[in-house]
């Protein structure tokens, strides 16, 4: 902590923002709240994101945890409150236990998945639920999943393979 710190000011704390991101229907708004902001000494910005426990591993970032390259692209345009536009320098869970141990900080490896790799693939995703012929499954990645859910009924959920699978 104290080497992160070392090289960079407290830009913000709990800081909202938004942006807009163009759509072949209209605009879609992405809403974010960044945890910790810094100003890194090039001018560059880093963002954290604190959890209580272990931050989610490099696996899990890539395919699901993608909150901090959200707020990377709110930060990119410039959509935080009191923060100006800047790139985009480090991303980091920092997981904390309340243990008296210490935390355990992820960073994001942002030459594996860049920001804008990020905002080219929200768009993609975003243009395909835009249109009327893409259906909306009620859960996405049922098997990893241990809790029912409000549409499992109305889905037949039950009918499903044991793998958790959808049916075709």
């Amino acid at each position: 902590a104290a080497r992160r710190r070392a090289g960079a000011r407290l830009a913000g704390t709990e800081v909202k923002g938004k942006t807009t991101l163009p759509l072949p229907g209209g605009e879609f708004e992405l809403r974010g709240r960044a945890d910790r902001a810094d100003r890194l000494a090039d001018g560059r910005l880093a963002i954290y994101d604190y959890k209580t426990g272990k931050p989610p591993s490099a696996k899990q970032i890539r395919a699901f945890a993608r909150q901090l390259q959200l707020g990377g692209l709110i930060a990119e345009a410039g959509g935080f409150e009191g923060l100006e536009a800047a790139e985009i320098g480090a991303l980091a869970y920092i997981g904390l236990t309340g243990s008296g141990e210490g935390g355990e900080t992820r960073e994001v490896d942002l030459s594996e998945l860049s920001v804008a790799e990020t905002r080219a693939e929200l768009i993609e995703l975003l243009a395909r639920y835009d249109d009327p012929a893409t259906p909306y499954p009620s859960r996405l990645r049922p098997a990893f999943l241990a809790f029912d859910g409000d549409y499992d009924r109305l889905a037949r959920r039950g009918e499903w393979p044991e793998t958790g699978e959808t049916p075709a």
